[in-house]
């Protein structure tokens, strides 16, 4: 798990440095904020939230507890590009009634020709519910008259039937934050570890306070801890290159139910184990149970199979079915929607139903295929410790052939079955299994992103290089790129001209996409007219690489760097100049070192009367770079990218 760059720290104790602030009610509104042109410490902001507020309480309804949470939450639109805050999803889990969004309300202020405050509250017949799949649903609404300038608000109210699911609260956003507060009332039968992950100053109180909670006629606890977390003037988390989850690094609160303290002395320890949610999953009518039911047989398949012996081959046929004949519908969960016979029937399904499919399917040839409940990049990194389903948003596959373990994606139609999905890569994941399960990292030094590009030019006496590229796409390189060709041919070239708007590319040639053991190849013919100042003409080198602008130029950095795999750059080639040209001093032939070794760059350059042969390799030894290197990495970059896009200059000779 990476390290987020935050101080951490077990709220078992209180230091009391609250000062609460006037909040304004719901309806209401100063007219100040109105006339805010924009927010004080983020000048550039396209919206800002003045208010984010939740309270959380316990009820007892029919014998059952209820953990209802309030929210409210006010927004300032500043720019044209934070209107789209008032498009409202709030996304629930529906099944069996266990959670349930109620008491929506939303008014938008704005200020008349006359300075007058205007109100504009939403409209019931506007709010929309959707079901998602069997276990989810979506509330969504939108704000009305919402304009440049306005202040909008929405509230509601989320019940759910539980005792432990008290919700995370995240301080931060990305857009700036005024005042974010989080008021927790918890009965003190239930005792809760809290975390505050947290780099600001968090003003904190907490108080005991009497609360009779009753369980029928019977007072089961006469009080409940209140604890409050205030935040004020929270930037906006920016989206920086390379970086991993947002939510990774966005300053939260998480609290989890560890005991139970009954009034007669008992206590329970309640918090879940993995061997326990194991179980519950196994048998649970939309993940385990999937499992066993027996998908019937088609001729292809079995004809494909059947003078295959090697466990290793069959994981890649069945894979390689799978992924060509079943299509994602593009549901992501961690449970089936519709049950695998149906998606079956109809070649299409959720991402957790291709995969109960093909685990299914490997299991029938006799191979070891268990579920595998994984995070992905966008999801944010998982935490090994606490048992908690709700960290996870897709099932895969997990294949054990002697002692080493396959990750498989069915969903993904373009990832080979020996390589690791790149959007789980370097992640923790759970295999679902009674014997085999538990903890696995998903990371393998040996796969990388690799790829070789040879050119050969000549340069014409009107100032046009004109040749021909090949390019060899390997492991992480190559599976977008067939998926841009396989699904949107007209646009691939864009890939390799996109830096040079004067470049032309014509006549792709691409071979081996359907190849998994074989590198995509690329061949192309292309030109590109030379730059030119006075009596100089000049061309770079680093074509076809994407390495033409460097992506890290802000002096600062909060999050890591994240690559998510090592990468591995080379071009190669020769180009040759028309008669009557020469060559200027040529740029030197270096090797480039960052101080820990991780980042080697090596230029070869050698002229041979009218041409030059060159090589240039880069190399990523490392996927991952912590904030705290930034500064070392960030002058590294510079003078990288200085050499990167050095100029070859020529010139016509001179008449001696």
């Amino acid at each position: 798990m990476r390290k987020l760059p935050f101080t951490a720290l077990l709220l078992l104790s209180f230091s009391v440095i609250f000062a609460q602030k006037e909040i304004p009610k719901f309806g209401d509104i100063d007219k100040a904020d109105l006339e805010l042109k924009e927010c004080e410490f983020d000048k550039d902001a396209a919206a800002y939230k003045l208010l984010s507020i939740g309270d959380v309480s316990y009820d007892v309804r029919d014998r059952s507890f209820t953990i209802i949470t309030d929210k409210r939450v006010r927004i300032k639109v500043l720019k044209e590009k934070g209107l789209e805050r008032a498009n409202v999803k709030i996304q629930y889990y529906s099944a069996s009634g266990y959670e349930l969004i109620r008491g929506i309300a939303g008014v938008t202020y704005n200020l008349d020709n006359g300075g007058q405050i205007t109100k504009t509250k939403l409209d019931k017949s506007s709010i929309y519910i959707k079901k998602i799949n069997n276990r989810l649903s979506e509330v969504s609404f939108t704000l009305p008259d919402v304009k440049v300038g306005s202040v909008f608000e929405y509230k509601f109210t989320d019940e759910k039937k539980s005792i432990e699911n008290v919700p995370d609260w995240y301080f931060q956003d990305d857009i700036p934050t005024r005042y974010s507060s989080f008021t927790t009332k918890v009965p003190t039968i239930f005792r809760f570890v809290s975390q505050m992950l947290a780099y600001q100053q968090v003003e904190q109180k907490k108080e005991t306070v009497n609360d009779n909670i009753y369980y029928g006629s019977t007072s089961i606890s006469n009080q409940s801890d209140e604890k409050t977390y205030i935040m004020q003037n929270i930037p906006a988390l920016q989206d920086e290159p390379y970086m991993s989850a947002e939510k990774d690094y966005l300053q939260r609160v998480v609290s989890q139910l560890s005991r139970i303290d009954y009034p007669d002395g008992r206590s329970d320890e309640v918090m879940s184990t993995w061997p326990k949610l194991t179980e519950e999953l196994l048998n649970d009518e939309d993940f385990g149970l999937q499992l066993k039911k027996n998908l019937p047989h088609t001729k292809d398949l079995d004809d494909a199979l059947k003078n295959v012996t090697d466990d290793y081959q069959r994981m890649f046929v069945i894979h390689d079915y799978v992924r060509k004949n079943m299509n994602w519908n593009g549901s992501e969960n961690i449970y089936s929607s519709d049950g695998i016979k149906s998606a079956w029937d109809k070649k299409s399904g959720s991402n957790a139903e291709l995969n109960f499919i093909l685990i299914d399917l490997l299991r029938d040839a006799g191979l070891k295929a268990f579920p595998l409940l994984v995070s992905t990049k966008d999801n944010g990194t998982v935490n090994t410790i606490y048992p908690f389903l709700d960290q996870f948003n897709n099932t895969m596959t997990c294949v054990l052939i002697g002692n080493k373990r396959y990750v498989l994606n069915a969903a993904d139609k373009y990832n080979p079955a020996n390589l690791i999905p790149y959007d789980v890569l370097n992640n923790e994941a759970f295999v679902v299994d009674k014997e085999y399960g538990g903890w696995i990292r998903l990371t393998n030094s040996k796969d990388r992103w690799k790829n070789f590009v040879s050119i050969y030019a000549n340069i014409d006496s009107s100032d046009l290089m004109e040749g021909k590229a090949t390019i060899y796409s390997y492991g992480y390189s190559k599976n977008p790129r067939v998926k841009q060709w396989e699904e949107d041919k007209s646009s691939f070239k864009d890939r390799f001209t996109k830096s040079f708007s004067a470049m032309k590319v014509k006549d792709i040639e691409v071979k081996n996409e359907n190849v998994d053991t074989l590198p995509l190849e690329q061949k192309l013919d292309f030109s590109l007219p030379l730059s030119s100042s006075g009596e100089y003409k000049y061309f770079t080198l680093n074509l076809f690489q994407g390495l033409e602008k460097n992506p890290f130029i802000d002096d600062n950095r909060k999050t890591d760097i994240d690559f998510n795999y090592p990468k591995f750059y080379t071009i190669m080639g020769k180009i040759d100049i028309p008669e009557g040209y020469q060559f200027e001093e040529l740029p030197q032939n270096i090797k480039m070192i960052m101080p820990d070794t991780s980042i080697v760059m090596e230029r070869l350059i050698q002229q041979d009367d009218n041409s030059i042969n060159f090589r240039i390799t880069l190399n990523f030894a490392h996927s991952y770079y912590p904030a705290s290197s930034y500064p070392a990495f960030h002058e590294f970059y510079k003078q990288l990218f200085s050499k990167l896009n050095e100029q070859i200059v020529i010139k016509k000779k001179t008449n001696t």
